[in-house]
């Protein structure tokens, strides 16, 4: 028997049973398209976090206090360590209020304006001291605008006192660090000069910004441990140590996924198992009429296991086709409720190709009992019953 004739075989023998046939694809799409789409998402969600990071984090070391309690000039010493390519001294004051509105007050030097990415809406960048600029949500929430001087409270020490700060808008901006930090929180930005002079911290900061020259995990450890014993009540932020506690939570959440995943490909092994079995008892006596024309057991299993085959290729590629359009339709929708953080969705072929042969194996595994009752057909005994 040529394989030709099993092909046309295997068709005909599909075709003459097509709602049980869709069904079980239907059963393989499913399975396929979900996991298509959360491995996606899942991939996406991890690019898009670390990216934000990155830009959040644009420096190898963070030194951060609560505080305005880090003497400037430790920035400069930093500066001139072996393989540190700049420092950046700054000021942020996450407890300031401008008219009852919460507000993050930053506070860095003119030069560095650039290395923060402030995305300018209306105005200019802030020259001199006394000047700001602030963010497009605040001006639009107090009717803000530019020449215009804002009043900023800051609470200092430990009684509640407040510090009055007045600074002069000279524009507004739409996010600042890449973006992340533009969701849903008012920042006025600063001269780091006029903070120091207004809250009578002169030569003082809360965060220094570090990025070194090259790739060094072993510097930067001895680094960021130096720093951690030289400012005990300061934290100190490693970039990879964050990126590794992100890496991390999402393997944390791809494992979930991955048992969802798991028992649709369980429900749809069944489904396709029950096919595979119900065909087989339907059609004894047209095994045992091929088995006594003279067809071999392999032949006529492979009549059976080629359905098993094409059911599970197109129900994989459907399915594939499906769960991309899954992870479009979930990034349109994360987009339509103004979400903080836009998954991107990022074409993955070896996912794909992983997907198609996840679901042929699980197909073939579960046909494997009715390929078994083939090979025990016995044509006499088939042929005398009916």
């Amino acid at each position: 028997m040529s394989f030709r004739t099993i092909f046309t075989i295997s068709l005909r023998n599909l075709g003459s049973r097509r709602t049980r046939v869709i069904l079980t694809i239907l059963a393989i799409v499913y399975s396929v398209a979900l996991m298509i789409t959360l491995e996606t998402m899942t991939y996406g969600f991890k690019v898009a976090i670390v990216s934000e990071v990155e830009n959040i984090l644009p420096t190898d070391l963070m030194v951060y206090s609560d505080s305005v309690s880090i003497p400037e000039v430790v920035s400069q010493v930093i500066a001139k360590l072996p393989h540190v390519a700049y420092v950046v001294p700054a000021i942020i004051i996450n407890t300031a209020r401008v008219d009852d509105q919460p507000v993050m007050l930053i506070g860095i030097p003119n030069q560095y304006f650039s290395y923060f990415e402030v995305h300018m809406e209306n105005g200019s960048l802030p020259m001199s001291d006394g000047e700001a600029i602030v963010q497009d949500t605040l001006a639009s929430k107090d009717n803000i605008s530019i020449g215009d001087t804002i009043y900023v409270q800051v609470l200092t020490g430990i009684q509640g006192g407040t510090s009055v700060i007045p600074l002069k808008v000279t524009g507004t901006f739409s996010s600042i660090l890449g973006g992340f930090l533009g969701f849903h929180i008012n920042m006025v930005v600063t001269t780091i000069g006029t903070l120091q002079q207004d809250l009578d911290d002169e030569g003082f900061v809360n965060a220094i910004f570090i990025k070194l020259t090259r790739e060094d995990p072993a510097y930067l450890n001895q680094l960021a441990t130096a720093l951690s014993k030289y400012f005990p009540n300061a934290n100190v932020y490693e970039q990879s140590s964050v990126l590794a506690s992100i890496s991390n939570a999402v393997s944390m959440i791809n494992l979930f996924f991955i048992v969802i995943i798991a028992l649709s490909l369980i429900v749809t092994g069944l489904s396709v198992a029950n096919t595979a079995m119900m065909n087989v008892r339907e059609r004894m006596r047209d095994i045992g009429i091929l088995k006594a024309l003279g067809a071999s057991n392999g032949q006529v299993v492979a009549i059976f296991l080629l359905e098993i085959l094409i059911m599970s290729i197109v129900g994989s590629v459907l399915g594939i086709v499906l769960g991309i359009a899954g992870a479009y339709l979930a990034r349109y929708i994360m987009m339509k409720l103004n979400l903080p953080v836009i998954i991107p969705v990022i074409l993955l072929p070896t996912l794909y190709a992983y997907s198609l042969l996840i679901a042929v194996a699980t197909s073939i595994v579960a046909s494997i009992p009715s390929l078994v009752a083939v090979v025990r057909v016995r044509p006499m005994e088939v042929l005398r019953i009916e």
